[in-house]
């Protein structure tokens, strides 16, 4: 047909949201062969069937809502999500887990589509944004690593809230005005327990509610702010949501605090405490723009912040002209373009979790842009919109090169990226080739090869994953204590824990132990090392002649087993069999008590 009325163009839409979903699940499709890369996706996943590998799965949801709950990340729709892929795939197929990741992906590319689609009604904005926001190379992390799903999950709950505001805001029904408001609340709660970086988003949906009309172009972008009824009403619609925010962060809170999450040396306060932030987050702010749009040497994390005792002078002068760089935008875009005020703002406001306010020590990861990069490729496809109407061809012609090559460059340093997800040794090797590798790209490759090698006791692969583990372990302690005659460094903790585990396998229990001990100094209150003080301790004690050094070696053992039992359950009942293991500990304690002769 020829009048513009034929069925592709009545459901161009619907026909586009479908080949976005199609493109992202080729993009990414590659990564559901990938299996675990211990880091955090075994210690918070793989090592609890009780959670997600139960044979019932109504054994799995009284695990995750009852027995429990709280925990160190009680994401209750995420491990839900999880418990469905366990009971679909197997507990200990990678293969679920990340194909629920892909899958879910490609939904929230038709839904972020469909946002910006009712929110602008401009089909080639739309467009433009989500294929750009497709290509981005910073959501190769959250969609290639099974640990992604939170992101991945709260994105989909968040725009779906979004997508049902846009249609309250449209409708005239007082009935359906109220069935989209909740849905959208109730979106924003189940968003909220996929991840807690969700608290802040109420303040989103009421800065999308006032600023649509700008958005969607029933007012002009420069015409006056209407500080009128509408906005008192968006207000008071918008306090539910904040009080459910504050109630589930102080619980939160207190629950990290309980389990020492929150505990990370960082003892600045008050003034000391502002300052430090107006010192590092403008820089944090930097990396994840350039990230987003020029991406290089993509990794789990950064080195960042970093807070020295006196900044120079140079870092002082940039922090402060980047800060008032930025509230002197807001304020002309408030002024001139509340369309974009609307995508700069709301970048803002979802990035204030990343951003340290309560305590720093967080890592910058390109994960927490997974949502939020929309706003910048809004911005930047809108800045780009008027640069192409310019008469000069030069300059239309140097703007479409430019957003191909960005898009290009993305595509490639997202398909280069990629393979290195593929399991923790091809990960952490990627790490380690990076300019500045961490301690823990050494130490997660260590472990990495200890898993490896518990995993073939008994055969000759054991060895060389065993050997393959004490050299990364050695190049490492190499790498970041190379003056033994000093101190280590603390953030080597990890690799005299595993360098222990080396020296115990070895048959060197006393050279293990002072590991562990130079462990247990540089990080006090880790739970795997009083672990394995406690069960080093108890395996000395046996083997110990002298009667009065048994005695020590056993109540070492019974004390940091009592220790690893506070730290890990932070005084909730510890499981059976670990109390009858603390039982046993003590009771060597007693039966070293005895006269000699009677041991």
């Amino acid at each position: 047909m020829t009048d513009g009325t034929g069925w592709p163009h009545r459901h161009r839409s619907l026909l586009t949201a479908l080949l976005l979903m199609l493109a992202a699940w080729a993009m990414y499709l590659p990564s559901v062969r990938y299996g675990f890369v211990y880091y955090d996706d075994v210690r918070i996943l793989r090592i609890h069937p009780e959670l997600y590998g139960q044979a019932k799965f109504t054994d799995n949801l009284r695990e995750i809502f009852v027995t429990s709950f709280p925990r160190e990340e009680p994401l209750l729709l995420r491990d839900v999500s999880w418990a469905f892929d366990s009971k679909v795939f197997g507990f200990g197929n990678a293969f679920g887990y990340h194909l629920g990741n892909v899958f879910l992906h490609s939904i929230v590319v038709a839904l972020m589509f469909a946002f910006l689609l009712g929110t602008t009604r401009r089909y080639g904005f739309a467009l433009t944004v989500t294929v750009g926001w497709l290509a981005l190379a910073i959501h190769t992390e959250p969609v290639a690593w099974i640990m992604g799903r939170k992101d991945i999950l709260s994105t989909l709950f968040m725009l779906l809230a979004l997508c049902a505001q846009t249609r309250r805001l449209a409708a005239e029904n007082l009935y359906a005005q109220c069935g989209w408001y909740l849905f959208a609340l109730v979106s924003f709660m189940a968003g909220l327990l996929s991840k807690i970086s969700v608290l802040t988003f109420p303040l989103v949906l009421f800065l999308h509610a006032v600023f649509l009309p700008y958005l969607n172009g029933e007012r002009t972008v420069f015409e006056k702010f209407s500080w009128g009824r509408n906005l008192a009403k968006e207000i008071l619609l918008m306090l539910p949501g904040l009080v459910i925010s504050v109630l589930i962060y102080g619980w939160y809170r207190r629950t990290l605090t309980q389990m020492g999450i929150l505990d990370r040396g960082y003892t600045a306060h008050g003034l000391t405490h502002l300052w430090n932030l107006l010192m590092v987050d403008p820089f944090v702010v930097w990396v994840y723009v350039q990230q987003t749009f020029i991406p290089w040497h993509l990794g789990v994390f950064y080195a960042w912040p970093q807070m020295p005792s006196d900044y120079p002078r140079w870092q002082i002068i940039s922090a402060l002209a980047l800060t008032a760089t930025a509230i002197s935008l807001s304020w002309w875009l408030f002024r001139w373009r509340k369309d974009l005020f609307f995508y700069f703002t709301a970048f803002v406001v979802i990035m204030i979790p990343y951003l340290n306010l309560v305590f720093s020590g967080i890592l910058v990861a390109e994960r927490y842009l997974y949502f939020s990069a929309f706003c910048l490729l809004a911005l930047a496809v809108s800045a780009a919109i008027g640069l192409v109407r310019s008469p000069r061809s030069l300059v239309r012609s140097g703007v479409l090169a430019a957003g191909i090559g960005l898009v290009a460059w993305n595509l490639y340093q997202a398909f280069s990226y990629q393979p290195a997800w593929r399991n923790g040794e091809t990960l952490w090797q990627y790490h380690l080739a990076l300019p500045s590798p961490a301690t823990a790209a050494y130490a997660n490759l260590a472990a990495y090869y200890y898993a490896e090698a518990t995993a073939h006791q008994g055969v000759p692969e054991m060895a060389v994953a065993m050997r393959k583990m004490s050299v990364v372990v050695d190049a490492g302690l190499a790498q970041f204590w190379p003056d033994q005659k000093q101190s280590p460094p603390p953030d080597t903790y990890f690799l005299f824990f595993l360098k222990s585990i080396v020296q115990e396998v070895a048959g060197e229990p006393e050279a293990a132990l002072a590991s562990l001990l130079t462990a247990d100094r540089l990080r006090p209150k880790f739970d795997s090392t009083n672990l394995n003080l406690a069960l080093l301790y108890h395996k000395l004690a046996g083997t110990a002649v002298d009667s009065g050094q048994k005695q020590t070696f056993a109540r070492a053992a019974r004390d940091r087993y009592a220790q690893y039992i506070a730290l890990t359950w932070c005084g909730r009942p510890a499981p059976k069999e670990i109390q009858k293991q603390l039982a046993e500990f003590t009771a060597d304690c007693s039966h070293t008590n005895l006269p000699a002769g009677k041991n």
